[in-house]
């Protein structure tokens, strides 16, 4: 066969890309550049979304609804529109974003991301069959738990089910992707990339201790073929976005209008205002503990919303912080919230307990409750001591500038 100067550039690439600390660098270096151009390009757009369509349609739907009961006026412009509207604006973010994802699967090199990453694997107790669903788990928990049967032996496939939900969903790569920039400006490209490596790291932490503990002999032997380079095609990126995309619009179509309407509810009865509404007296409730995280119980309650799925948490705060339709949705929650309080909340939902989806997923697959609750306590546990620690590390750098 012969070998030509363009196979010769494949095969270095290749050696690049695989070498035990190249790689990696380049995987960094790579992801960097995604959220970079993600960000220079999709958030002026989401922005544009937001004080260009998103408010003059609520303002809109306000004067027509103007004859109907108040009640009914601010069900509908005050809670449904104010949440759908706040997730639709993410759009052009997700959409960029699904099509570097897809456009890294189709060139093979998020294959050899996963190879570069299987010695790190070995070393918390797993093998590289198990990134086959944690690689999954960038695009759904759900899925891949589901996938993590392909894992043997049990005690290796119950830790990998278990660290599953300390990688970063889609969702809440979204849900990042468009409150990073509103807590953080121009430094949000490393923010988003150091909470991205804050969720491996302690992935593989919570790996290394629970490999050592509770699942001894987890680890087993793993070959995996690395594809080819090749040109990602219009038709297959096309297919990846849209049906990601209609995916999300599904949820944002069914449970964040349910949310919404009832995150309304509970913000207005019994009233009069917020602060007198059930809503507020939950969130005092757990007043200490949000205290400690830097946290009031606006954010509080859409973390909490987060448990029925990530995508809610956007929802939640567009009711609370945009509900009124005065001032666009982003620029009222960068009001509202400090960087110490915004970098606490993203720690925070970024290890936070996994959606009710995922929850039921990891019960089907274990036979029980016992590691579903083991799941929940973890991530409560860990997701409060990190937004704890992120919080005051946050002021106290804040006090030194």
């Amino acid at each position: 066969m012969r070998f030509s100067f363009r196979h010769y550039l494949g095969f270095k690439k290749t050696l690049v890309a695989l070498h035990p600390i190249w790689g990696p660098i380049l995987a960094v270096a790579v992801l960097g550049l995604v959220f970079s151009v993600l960000y220079l390009l999709a958030i002026p757009i989401q922005q544009w979304l937001d004080t260009a369509v998103v408010t003059p349609l609520g303002d809109a739907l306000a004067t027509l609804l103007a004859p109907a009961p108040s009640w009914l006026r601010g069900l509908l412009v005050d809670g449904i529109y104010a949440g759908v509207g706040a997730v639709l604006t993410f759009i052009p973010v997700l959409a960029l974003l699904f099509f570097w994802l897809g456009f890294l699967e189709d060139t093979g090199y998020l294959a050899r991301i996963a190879f570069v990453a299987d010695r790190a694997m070995h070393r918390i107790g797993l093998h590289g069959r198990s990134l086959f669903p944690l690689s999954l788990g960038a695009g759904c928990n759900v899925a891949a738990v589901l996938g993590a049967r392909v894992v043997d032996p049990r005690a290796g496939r119950l830790l990998t089910i278990l660290l599953v939900p300390f990688v970063p969903c889609s969702a809440r790569l979204a849900v990042l992707a468009v409150l990073a920039p509103i807590f953080f400006g121009a430094w949000a490209t490393l923010v988003v990339l150091g909470l991205v490596v804050m969720n491996l790291a302690v992935l593989g932490l919570i790996g290394l201790v629970l490999s050592r503990t509770t699942f001894r002999g987890a680890r087993g032997t793993f070959i995996m073929e690395v594809p080819l380079y090749r040109a990602p095609t219009r038709r297959g990126l096309t297919t990846f976005v849209t049906q990601n995309l209609m995916g999300f619009l599904h949820t944002a179509g069914t449970l964040i209008v349910v949310v919404s309407a009832a995150v309304w509810f509970l913000s207005q009865y019994p009233g009069p205002g917020v602060d007198n509404s059930f809503l507020a007296a939950l969130g005092r409730a757990f007043a200490p503990i949000g205290a400690a995280m830097g946290l009031d119980w606006q954010l509080l309650t859409a973390l909490v919303t987060g448990l029925l799925a990530k995508e809610t948490v956007i929802a939640t705060l567009g009711v609370l912080f945009g509900g009124d339709g005065s001032i666009p949705f982003t620029e009222a929650v960068g009001a509202a919230v400090s960087a110490a309080s915004g970098l606490s909340f993203l720690v925070a939902t970024m290890l936070f307990v996994p959606c009710a989806a995922t929850v039921a997923v990891i019960q089907r697959e274990t036979g029980g409750w016992r590691w579903p609750a083991f799941s929940v306590v973890l991530h409560l546990a860990i997701s409060f001591v990190a937004a704890v620690v992120a919080y005051h590390l946050a002021l106290f750098g804040g006090s030194l500038l």
